[in-house]
């Protein structure tokens, strides 16, 4: 860490604040929705089953359907029919891992034409970190296909003019086989024995000198044996392929390997031969293609250079690339006009993505964004006297790989802000709740002391009556007691103490709470559980699980409630069977019985939070939970695991951590 000097200004962020009405508006619900009401982009959200509960404008628009007319499909309505597994994998992929996924579909449009879009995909997700559903970020992708067809093509043509081109070499190096005699020792291959890239090297060399017919050889050297022949040709690196005076280090690419020995085996008369070769494949290339003299003359451009430079063709030939014209305006940008000056020095250089223009998100000229490459070309003393350059025009595809990050990034943000709204919504529920509750229990002492005869004698109606609104306020007051534990655990308002703890003992104290309630249903609870079992656990949240799992289990079964709790242990984790007489569970209520709010019976008291906290705090130690029944009055089986030490403790949360 570097200390400013005294001369030094040290630069700190300028304080801001929001205006109070623009605070309001960003904070207002309102906001977020109107921003997916009016975005381009589409947006679906489907539930579990895939079937679509929300969308937006956009998507309705694009796929020409109302809103009453999608929500309630199935989002696999939709899709093309080849497309339909993978849309399934992804979406199973999100529930499960709990994951953003991208991948490219097409979708069915109402009048049947097909949509290719780009799918943006995140779970809608808890505070308890509970897969709720889906929703997808839509994008049209019709002018990106396009232009990949279209690069694809003029890939394909540009793989086909390389290939050219080597064709070209290995009929010129027949032909110079059979004029050319060169002596053995000008190609050398220098090496060592510890020399790794030696043999690729020198597979690159035997495949370019196969185009010579065997007639042209070289000899390989090891800079060990002789030393004097590495300190004459100033060897530095290895390997090296000496060519007369012209050196090749490394691997070397197979085209400038050609272009060497071409340089150096082939007379002057026969290079301007090359040369015209050279013109021919220039005017039919794909790609802007032109060449640059070491005096920055433009000595050979393609039709395709006009469009690059907005000049006639006639015009750029013989202009000077490096300076301005009389004009004052210069034929090529400055960025590129530095990469050219780089190239004559001998530099070969290649961009990817080369902004050389100015545009607009919504507008953009041809060439504004280039795939560059520029290549020197040496005589075979090895002088640079020209440069290739080859331009390709990328403009539309960056344009729309700049679209598609921008709208992730806006979906990232919008779903941090839908995540704040669900944590605000459990904030509010749980200050409501606890407001609630005081007068509950004043109610509650009136009625009460209005029952035990403190205000006087009641009639029999009246006692019934007054009967009736205690038992009331009871399933009140229980309903709001399970919001409250269920929003304190949903937004995690607890921190774990944790440590080594008997399970056996566990489930004891657990029994031992149930009170009145289990001695209504005649509740009798048999522990088959090892005294040498113990789980690393917060000893008060597992004792809520499973009195939770107790009165649940107490709660759906009629007379005679009978629980048997066993356990078995096996690679760090014990598994945990609270395993009751009640009335059951339907196989179709099973995936669901842990989510929020769910009642599987309507009429019974609660809030439907019990299990839903059952699974936040079993998560919470990094395990899992889950319910098993063969039916309606068959009885349930609860069972949940926790880790047995420290150790296993750490992996599970770690495990969750990168699951997430």
């Amino acid at each position: 860490m570097t200390t400013p000097s005294k001369g030094d200004i040290i630069k700190t962020k300028t304080p801001y604040k929001t205006h109070p009405d623009l605070e309001r508006i960003l904070t207002d619900g309102n906001w977020y929705r109107k921003l997916i009401e009016t975005m381009e982009d589409g947006i679906i959200a489907t539930d579990t089953s895939k079937t679509i509960i929300f969308v937006n404008p956009a998507a309705c628009k694009k796929l020409g359907y109302t809103e009453d007319e999608l929500l309630g499909k199935s989002s696999l309505e939709i899709v093309v029919e080849e497309d339909r597994d993978r849309v399934s994998r992804e979406s199973d992929l999100r529930f499960s891992e709990k994951i953003s996924t991208q991948y490219e579909i097409t979708f069915k449009t109402k009048v049947g034409s097909r949509l290719p879009v780009l799918i943006s995909g995140s779970p809608i997700l808890s505070e308890k970190n509970q897969t709720l559903g889906t929703y997808a970020l839509i994008t049209d992708i019709r002018d990106r296909k396009v232009v990949e067809k279209e690069l694809r093509d003029k890939n394909n043509e540009l793989q086909s003019l390389y290939n050219n081109l080597l064709e070209l070499y290995q009929q010129l190096g027949a032909i110079i086989a059979e004029t050319t005699t060169v002596p053995t020792t000008e190609i050398l291959l220098f090496t060592s024995k510890n020399c790794v890239y030696c043999a690729p090297a020198e597979e690159v060399l035997q495949e370019v000198l196969a185009s010579y017919a065997g007639k042209i050889t070289y000899r390989k050297v090891d800079i060990d044996e002789e030393p004097e022949l590495a300190a004459e040709h100033e060897i530095l690196s290895l390997p090296t392929i000496a060519i007369g005076k012209e050196q090749l280090t490394s691997v070397p690419d197979i085209y400038k390997l050609h272009s060497a020995l071409f340089s150096a085996l082939v007379p002057e008369e026969k290079f301007r031969r090359t040369r015209q070769e050279l013109d021919n494949i220039i005017d039919n290339s794909p790609v802007a293609i032109f060449t640059i003299n070491s005096k920055g003359t433009v000595t050979k451009s393609n039709p395709l250079v006009g469009i690059l430079t907005g000049m006639e063709l006639q015009d750029i030939t013989g202009h000077d690339a490096l300076k301005p014209g009389k004009n004052g305006e210069a034929l090529f940008p400055k960025s590129l006009v530095k990469l050219f000056k780089k190239g004559l020095k001998g530099k070969t250089i290649t961009e990817d993505r080369l902004r050389i223009k100015d545009y607009t998100s919504k507008k953009a000229d041809p060439f504004s964004i280039v795939s560059f490459k520029v290549v020197p070309m040496a005589t075979k003393e090895g002088e640079i006297t020209e440069i290739l350059i080859l331009c390709e025009d990328v403009t539309k595809l960056a344009m729309q790989e700049e679209a598609l990050g921008e709208s992730f990034a806006k979906l990232e943000i919008l779903n941090d802000k839908l995540l704040q709204l669900n944590k605000d919504r459990s904030n509010f529920v749980e200050l409501t709740s606890t407001k609630l509750i005081e007068p509950l229990r004043n109610s509650k002492a009136l009625i009460e002391n209005i029952l035990s005869g403190q205000l006087g004698e009641l009639s029999e109606e009246l006692f019934g009556t007054m009967e009736f609104l205690r038992n009331n306020l009871d399933k009140v007051t229980k309903s709001i007691l399970g919001i409250i534990e269920f929003s304190n655990v949903e937004a995690q308002d607890f921190s774990l103490s944790l440590g080594e703890h008997n399970l056996k003992e566990l489930i004891s104290q657990t029994t031992s709470l149930v009170g009145s309630v289990g001695i209504e249903k005649s509740f009798i609870g048999t522990v088959d559980v090892s005294n040498e079992i113990s789980v690393w656990c917060d000893s008060e949240q597992i004792i809520r699980v499973l009195r939770n799992l107790v009165l649940n289990a107490i709660q759906f079964t009629p007379l005679n409630c009978n629980i048997l709790f066993t356990a078995k242990e096996k690679n760090g984790l014990v598994t945990v069977y609270v395993k009751d007489n009640g009335y059951g569970i339907h196989k179709k209520d099973l995936s669901i019985i842990f989510d929020q709010y769910v009642k599987i019976d309507p009429h019974s008291a609660g809030s439907g939070l019990g299990l839903s906290v059952v699974k936040s705090l079993d998560e919470a130690h990094g395990a899992t939970v889950k319910a098993e029944s063969e039916g309606k009055n068959k009885g349930s089986t609860f069972i949940f695991t926790l880790p047995t030490n420290k150790g296993s403790y750490s992996k599970l949360i770690s495990k969750k951590k990168k699951s997430n």
